[in-house]
Order: C-alpha cells, then structure tokens, then sequence
C-alpha cells in the first residue's frame, strides 16, 4: 500500500512538472478558496493591523471616496455633494435627492489587498521582486477599485433598479478578474526564467 502512495506521488509531482501551468493554476485556485474560507471563519483582518484595523479601513475607504468624486466630477452632469462618505445626487431645480451612493469599509479593497499578497507570497521567483510587484499590483487593484464603484454610482443614478444584481454579480467578480490578470502577469512574464535562444551556427 506504502509503494502504491508513494508511486502515485511521484507520478502527480512528475505531470505537475511537466504540466507547470496546470500546476500554477491550480494553486492559484486553492490558495484563494483557503484565504476566503479563512477570511470569513476568522478575524483575519486584526491579523497584521491589529488596534489599528478600523483606521486603516478608512483610510483606505477615504481613497476609493475621494477618486469616485474625482471621476464624478469629471464624468458626470448630475449635481452631487460630497458628505463624509457619500454621494448625494440631486435636481438642481428642486433640490430633490436623486439617489445618495454610500462608500462603506466593505468597498476599502482591503480583502482583496490581503488575497493578492497571499497569492504573490506563493508566486515562483526571488521574494523582493514580488513585493516590488505587490506594491504596483497593490495600486492597480486600488485604482480598479475606485472604477469599480464609480462604475456602480453611475448604474445607481441612471439605472437604480439594476444596482443590486449589477454590484452582485459584475461590481464583485470584478476584483476576482483583475488579481487573476495580475497573476497572469507575473506567471507568464516574471515567475521563470527565459531560455535564452542558442546561436544559430
């Protein structure tokens, strides 16, 4: 039985070595099914913030909200204004409230902050290169962040009644699209070294 084991061992690590993207994607796979079950069973995000987690929530909230009124105020006709974390929309003749588009914490990026170092610590190559990518895939995931809710700011102006479903099933899947390319990225370009071409002779 031991030989059996152990023989199918090798032969799953030899199809994973010859199959590497299989093998890169999978991982990928099952690091991100381990980090959500671990997020939601467990107070991860005291994890590394500690007494600090609420400020840096907000912190972070407070970006995604200043560059929604940034993109609101260049792409958008309708009257706002900006209160704390929310965006009042209104008729200028009446002063009527249009619609008011909240940025709460759960909008920071955070979780999607700590998926993506996870799954960069996991990452083939030298450490320091990917926290370099981290932190310019960290920006990339924030400023996807601030599209993303603007992009539903615009779906609760214009089309209320499809804000629900639109934030459920495309404003979060989003995030899951943008890592998986960040990944790609760094799995096509930069986990493995190249083969440098043999001279022709």
């Amino acid at each position: 039985m031991k030989e059996i084991v152990i023989e199918k061992w090798i032969e799953i690590k030899n199809y994973f070595k010859k199959n590497r993207a299989i093998k890169d994607l999978v991982l990928f796979a099952l690091v991100t099914v381990l980090f959500h079950f671990l997020y939601w069973r467990t107070n991860m995000n005291t994890w590394i913030f500690g007494v600090f987690t609420q400020e840096v929530y907000n912190f972070f909230t407070k970006i995604a909200f200043s560059g929604v009124v940034f993109l609101s105020r260049i792409f958008l006709d309708t009257d706002f204004e900006a209160v704390q974390s929310s965006l009042r929309f209104y008729n200028n003749s009446d002063n009527s409230t249009i619609c008011t588009m909240l940025v709460v914490n759960s909008c920071s990026g955070i979780k999607q902050i700590f998926q993506l170092f996870i799954i960069i610590l996991i990452l083939p190559n030298k450490l320091w290169k990917r926290m370099i990518y981290f932190l310019f895939s960290s920006v990339v995931v924030i400023i996807s962040n601030i599209v993303r809710i603007f992009g539903l700011t615009v779906v609760l102006l214009y089309y209320p009644n499809s804000f629900t479903p639109i934030h459920d099933w495309i404003g979060r899947p989003f995030y899951y699209v943008v890592i998986f390319f960040i990944w790609f990225i760094w799995i096509e370009f930069f986990a493995y070294p190249k083969k440098k071409a043999e001279p022709i002779s």
